[in-house]
């Protein structure tokens, strides 16, 4: 004799596990409702058991039918009112039940509305702190969402076309150790090559322009300016020069003083962010090996709060969002690298000083669309202004010629059309955030924008379609 859970699973050949599609299956009213099975199973198809059913009479049915046959004029009584009373005087309606619940809602809303308008500065801070408690989940998102692709790459080419593995486990386990050592591998390699190489240029620039004259610099950038336009009046040059080397100084020093007591939080900050990252690593890799089974219950918890067409429409349209959301943000970081990449080669074969230093500040500011390149490239103009003014103008016109291949070649050519918002709204998701949440607001503004507005042609478009009117 042999029980059920000694029994060995039979394995389909073409099993690809995680890798496969979330099935939703539906059936008429008249059949038999299948039981799902929502154990948590290594099974990628959902299981479903027909049960039969079976039509029964109660025996006071049976006894008011034999009655009625027996004696026809025997009056009917009705199921619901078997006392054969008056009705009551308030019954439940459903349209005004429903007006009721409506109403109800919108009232709620609208007190919501109010309250965040009225404390809205208590609004925004309590949505920082939420943010911050969340930042885990949200950069393990992110990383899963990054690395997930080349998960599913290694699963299907490398390990089961190439090394001929059949089990869908043993796959997507090696996949996901074989991404995360190259990941966190680059990124090691990054972090002890760059950061290292980067405060060694800024401690070497510091003792530079420490050790300037600055009249010997203000005579060098008069010259370059009376070679280049001679009827300047460069009379008052200097005193515009010391007032300002005095303003700044001043205004570094209060800065300094005001930054003293923010600095004792640094160690925290620190201690924080490590944690963060951290745990931002752990969560994604539970994401990326459940990402089957996350994304089943939420179809399913989608499914069983919705009617079956707005469910359906739900998925789509968030699926929608999270590509252009994400792959605005993926494209964009692709794009930077290469950017940053970029610089610095031609920088080192021009001969130019401090090429890490200038490529990094570049490819960092390449995140923020359209203002991006412009704010990298104002540090690197003073910079090599400082040391020689033909640095500085060979380093504009680099970075003018690279700008070029970025928007014309590059850009397009990664991110394409991905979020499919028009300038005038990438600069009003760009000054938005920067207003509310600084240099990150920025660049996460326009994807942003490019949500919302997206949603908003939806909803117009499915009003138009149903007004059936068409503006063209």
């Amino acid at each position: 004799m042999r029980f059920s859970f000694f029994k060995k699973k039979q394995n389909n050949k073409d099993e690809k596990g995680h890798r496969d599609p979330i099935i939703v299956r539906f059936y008429k009213a008249s059949d038999d409702a299948p039981t799902v099975n929502t154990a948590e199973s290594d099974s990628s198809e959902t299981n479903f058991s027909a049960k039969t059913s079976s039509t029964s009479i109660s025996p006071e049915r049976a006894v008011s039918s034999a009655s009625r046959a027996v004696n026809p004029d025997t009056p009917k009584v009705s199921s619901e009112n078997p006392s054969g009373k008056h009705k009551r005087r308030f019954e439940r309606n459903p349209k005004y039940f429903s007006i009721s619940v409506y109403s109800l809602i919108t009232i709620l809303i609208a007190l919501l509305l109010a309250l965040v308008i009225f404390n809205l500065a208590s609004v925004i801070s309590m949505f920082s702190g939420l943010l911050s408690v969340l930042a885990p989940f949200i950069g393990a998102g992110l990383l899963a969402f990054i690395v997930s692709p080349l998960v599913n790459f290694f699963d299907e080419f490398f390990f089961e076309k190439l090394l001929h593995i059949k089990k869908a486990g043993v796959r997507k386990a090696l996949s996901v150790i074989l991404v995360y050592i190259i990941v966190l591998g680059l990124l090691a390699l990054a972090i002890t090559i760059l950061i290292p190489q980067v405060i060694g240029s800024i401690k070497e620039l510091l003792g530079k322009l420490s050790g300037m004259n600055v009249e010997s610099m203000t005579g060098t950038v008069k010259g370059w300016i009376s070679g280049i336009a001679p009827s300047v009046d460069l009379s008052e040059f200097d005193a515009w020069v010391a007032d300002l080397i005095a303003s700044f100084t001043d205004k570094l020093g209060s800065f300094v003083s005001d930054s003293i007591p923010s600095l004792l939080n640094a160690g925290y900050a620190v201690i924080k962010g490590v944690i963060n990252f951290l745990l931002a690593i752990a969560i994604s890799i539970y994401m990326v090996c459940d990402k089957r089974r996350i994304a089943r219950a939420s179809t399913a918890l989608t499914y069983s709060i919705l009617p079956v067409k707005k469910a359906g429409t739900f998925i789509s349209t968030a699926r929608d969002c999270g590509q252009i959301f994400f792959g605005f943000i993926i494209g964009k970081t692709i794009d930077s690298l290469i950017i940053g990449i970029l610089t610095f080669i031609i920088l080192t074969i021009g001969g130019l000083p401090y090429p890490i230093l200038v490529s990094v500040i570049v490819g960092v500011t390449n995140m923020i669309p359209f203002f991006g390149p412009f704010i990298g490239a104002i540090p690197g103009i003073l910079l090599y202004l400082c040391l020689d003014p033909v640095y500085a103008f060979a380093f504009a016109i680099i970075i003018l010629a690279i700008q070029q291949f970025d928007g014309w070649v590059l850009g397009p050519l990664i991110l394409g059309d991905s979020t499919g918002v028009s300038p005038l709204w990438v600069i009003f998701g760009i000054t938005v955030g920067g207003a509310y949440f600084g240099m990150p607001g920025m660049f996460l503004g326009v994807p942003v924008t490019a949500v919302v507005v997206y949603l908003a042609r939806r909803i117009v478009a499915k009003r138009l379609e149903k007004k059936k009117v068409e503006v063209s």
